[in-house]
């Protein structure tokens, strides 16, 4: 889209490739709705003010939280932005009466359980709700959900990490930054970075992928005509000790700890089920360099398509990394591309792509807890678990890998039918016996 300018406030821009395809999706298959959402336990002598006001310092910022769309938006939505009123609330701060710490959290998790799947109300609403829980003078909760359409994983690491920063500015007496990189700058850069030529082989990309994704399946593990049975989650956690030689260990042979995580999933997943080869799906950041700090939607999922997932683990963990390379490098393509794209390789290939198996991916630069530094409080993030809420996992195993500072987190989700508890535990077993000897012939 050559031309376009720089919006001003209130002035429409158009979605991210990212954006464009999540509105899609949700117009078209009735997905369930659901918020991303951050949570934070803080534990000793919290300032609520100058938090109210680091939060809120964060929000008038970025404008991707300022975005508004019309209130029902048609299938080629433009969105704008609207600021900040001087006077407008940004955290609602809530005193909690609970007879104990426990009865405080679970309080937590059913408020950050509601908000989580409560929709957007298109033009009318913030994209975002913001809740301070006080339980007594040492013990509050912090609670955000945003709306997908303008927040992806990349967001969710800035908030935390920008959010805690700008505190303590503000306990030493300083200002945080009034200004940040613009959503609304970065998505028309986007699309002007896309030329024909980038997005004929973004296209031929997509093609070669989609239609290996039709040619490979999964094996089912439960015995033919038996009833399935519930679906689970089995989990491992790397200490710091672990993930620091690892870490180390990876840097030596250029890879990171989450491309070698996946590469050692896929080894251990051919092992188990003898598939010769593996297509699974990941979320892909397409951020370019300079908008590494932008905060918005620019996640999409993207195919990666393993030819030989039966060599030994070094190669796979490499062809792991060159496809995610490659991914990342075809990344920019509309709705309308990928559904046709999608529409193709399933007619020519006779079969449905196959959805089977999906990695999610989340890197945090800083400790997982902050015992020390942020003015002596302790900060553990995520530990207002979701109440009553169930998603249906469309994948028959979905890794979920979250690699912090001083661990790595590992769930893998089985959906009981197509792959059971066994299978899992199985596979999860031989990663980490993996992770524990990363190198050329581990």
């Amino acid at each position: 889209m050559p031309g376009l300018t720089a919006p001003r406030a209130g002035t429409p821009f158009p979605l991210t490739y990212e954006q464009e395809w999540f509105h899609t999706k949700t117009l078209s298959s009735g997905w369930s709705h659901k918020n991303t959402q951050l949570a934070f336990e803080i534990l000793g002598g919290l300032d609520t003010d100058a938090l109210a006001a680091a939060v809120r310092a964060f929000v008038v910022r970025h404008d991707a939280l300022q975005l508004q769309m019309d209130p029902v938006p048609g299938p080629h939505p433009l969105q704008w932005t609207r600021g900040i009123e001087a006077e407008e609330e940004v955290v609602r701060r809530v005193k909690v009466k609970a007879a104990s710490p426990a009865q405080f959290s679970h309080y937590a998790s059913a408020l950050l359980s509601r908000d989580c799947v409560t929709p957007w109300s298109y033009g009318t609403q913030r994209p975002f709700v913001i809740r301070l829980l006080r339980y007594d003078e040492n013990h509050h909760a912090l609670l955000a959900t945003f709306q997908n359409l303008v927040f992806d994983g990349r967001a969710h690491h800035l908030f935390g990490h920008e959010v805690w920063r700008d505190y303590q500015t503000l306990r030493d007496g300083g200002s945080p930054p009034d200004t940040a990189p613009s959503f609304a700058d970065a998505a028309v850069r986007q699309r002007e970075r896309t030329s024909e030529r980038l997005r004929e082989q973004a296209q031929a990309s997509w093609r070669e992928r989609l239609a290996f994704m039709t040619r490979v399946s999964w094996p089912r593990t439960g015995p033919a005509g038996a009833d399935p049975a519930e679906g689970g989650v089995v989990s491992a956690e790397l200490p710091a000790a672990t993930v620091t030689v690892l870490r180390d260990l990876c840097a030596e042979f250029r890879f990171t700890v989450l491309q070698s995580a996946v590469g050692l999933f896929v080894t251990a997943l051919a092992a188990r089920t003898g598939m010769s080869e593996v297509g699974l799906w990941t979320s892909m950041d397409s951020r370019a360099s300079r908008d590494m700090d932008v905060v918005g939607m620019f996640a999409g999922s993207c195919p990666l398509t393993l030819r030989d997932a039966g060599a030994d683990a070094f190669s796979v963990r490499t062809q792991v990394r060159d496809q995610l390379l490659n991914g990342l490098r075809h990344q920019r393509l509309d709705a309308g591309d990928l559904t046709a794209l999608t529409r193709e390789a399933e007619e020519t290939g006779g079969a449905r792509v196959s959805r089977d198996i999906y990695v999610n991916l989340r890197r945090f630069e800083g400790n997982s807890a902050v015992a020390d530094g942020i003015g002596g409080l302790r900060i553990t993030a995520d530990a207002y678990p979701l109440h009553r809420i169930t998603f249906r996992d469309t994948f028959a195993l979905h890794l979920r890998c979250t690699e912090f500072r001083d661990r790595l987190c590992i769930d893998l989700l089985y959906d009981g039918h197509r792959a059971d508890r066994p299978l899992a535990r199985s596979v999860l077993e031989d990663m980490l016996a993996g992770l524990a000897a990363t190198g050329p012939a581990g």
